[in-house]
């Protein structure tokens, strides 16, 4: 059984036609097919935070501690 699937797997791979490596469909970051769109840009929804891309909430907090870090180190020295 092993080597008939074996054979039928290499004679599959043998009839398709090589592609380089730039065309192969790949599905890396891809998000739940099922969820609500994401915004494209913070602007567009700015008071609903959940809708958007989870690299944008990064940057906001990110920018948030900024801010926080550095109005104490203005506020003490």
């Amino acid at each position: 059984m092993h080597a008939a699937l074996r054979r039928v797997a290499h004679r599959a791979l043998a009839n398709a036609p090589a592609r380089a490596p730039s065309t192969i469909a790949r599905r890396s970051y891809a998000s739940d097919p099922n969820a609500p769109p994401k915004v494209p840009y913070p602007w567009h929804d700015p008071m609903n935070p959940s809708n958007w891309k989870e690299e944008h909430v990064v940057f906001a907090v990110l920018g948030g501690w900024a801010v926080v870090i550095a109005g104490a180190r203005s506020a003490l020295s």
